[in-house]
């Protein structure tokens, strides 16, 4: 901390008004107080390099995960047999995970990158923000719990009724209004805060941030949201996956394939989570801030890309490790190719039903001249 009797660089090179003392106080403590007016200039926080290292790991995972969810959808969609009740748990958890890596995790690279709030200046937009990353994580969650619990009551107690499309469709319904219940504290206590600094060519700026009514609110909202967004999901999905190891164990065609499918999904689940969890809960109860603005940023970016990878891992362990699915992903991205096969093999077969045909057509004349007719229930 400062001296009291610490006065402002000289060679700060800003032209400042009476709102702008929260800009000087925060300049006091960097070495280069210019270089804090070129970051809120240029409105960023990171320098080039690292703003081009996260856009393009971050570019990448979206590209990923968006098109590894359009493929679960569409392979719902284009067929009817494959709309059946589990298959739309799946649906759901695809729509979310598109929705996290298409508007979700770019919302979350703006405010990484970003000093300022660069969008326009409509508070409602600001708060739908916060509140459209927490539904989409919610919703890919609790779908993952509901699909545990939908195959633990499927291979557990095979004699039950089974889950229907309506009773699904009312399931997933139930799903969307929990996922805003719990994200709604990030809509109502975020807020756009605007401040005349008066700075040369930054007259206005804009922040949009989290205003808790009462002390260490976000630490609260933070330590509430992993319990239900993590502590009892991963309960209840390693609960379910072990119980249903046990059902399927000494069977011989799921000893070898099904128990890496459910280790599979449940390690994953745990450990892209874990980090980023961990993260906000230290980070929010800490007094002082623990890192750095670079690290921090960047240390946030690792442990959301650990979580984001989670929508782009759920499409291979909930579609192409399922044959149904796999079938319809193979089909959809070599439809040119399987369309062309498609044809050979009718020709080809159009042509051995002839030869046939013709063999059958000689045989029956052969038959016919034959005075030894009693042998043709041999042939035929």
């Amino acid at each position: 901390m400062r001296s009291p009797n610490t006065t402002v660089d000289p060679s700060m090179n800003l032209t400042l008004n009476d709102s702008a003392k929260w800009v000087i106080e925060a300049s006091l403590g960097v070495q280069n107080p210019n270089s804090l007016l070129e970051k809120f200039s240029q409105n960023r926080k990171v320098d080039d390099p690292t703003r081009a290292l996260l856009l393009t790991f971050y570019g990448i995972l979206v590209v990923i995960g968006g098109v590894g969810n359009a493929l679960v959808v569409i392979s719902v969609v284009r067929k009817p047999v494959m709309r059946t009740a589990r298959n739309m748990f799946i649906v759901n958890l695809a729509v979310s995970d598109a929705l996290v890596c298409c508007i979700g995790t770019p919302l979350t690279l703006m405010e990484l990158l970003t000093k300022h709030w660069p969008l326009p200046d409509w508070p409602s937009l600001c708060k739908s923000c916060g509140a459209i990353q927490a539904i989409s994580i919610f919703v890919s969650t609790i779908s993952i719990t509901a699909i545990a619990l939908d195959r633990y009551q499927l291979i557990v107690y095979p004699t039950r009724p089974g889950l229907q499309t309506m009773g699904a469709l009312i399931t997933m319904f139930f799903i969307w209004v929990t996922a805003f219940t719990l994200a709604s504290p990030l809509y109502i206590f975020r807020s756009l805060k605007t401040h005349k600094v008066g700075l040369l060519g930054m007259d206005i700026l804009s922040f949009c941030i989290e205003d808790w009514p009462i002390t260490n609110g976000r630490a609260i909202y933070s330590l509430f949201s992993l319990i239900f967004q993590y502590l009892v999901p991963v309960l209840v999905v390693v609960m379910a996956h072990l119980q249903i190891h046990k059902r399927l164990r000494g069977r011989r065609r799921t000893t070898r394939k099904t128990p890496a499918i459910l280790i599979a999904i449940a390690v994953t689940y745990v450990i892209s989570w874990l980090p980023l969890n961990v993260f906000n809960l230290v980070a929010d109860f800490s007094t002082d801030p623990i890192l750095d603005e670079k690290s921090m940023t960047i240390t946030y970016a690792i442990c959301h890309m650990f979580g984001m990878s989670s929508a782009v891992s759920n499409p291979l362990l909930y579609g192409w490790l399922n044959d149904n699915f796999r079938k319809e992903f193979e089909e959809i991205l070599c439809c040119g190719r399987k369309k062309g096969q498609k044809n050979t093999n009718m020709r080809a077969k159009s042509r051995k039903v002839d030869t046939e045909l013709t063999a059958l057509a000689h045989l029956e004349q052969t038959v016919t001249a034959n005075t030894k007719t009693s042998q043709c229930s041999q042939v035929f």
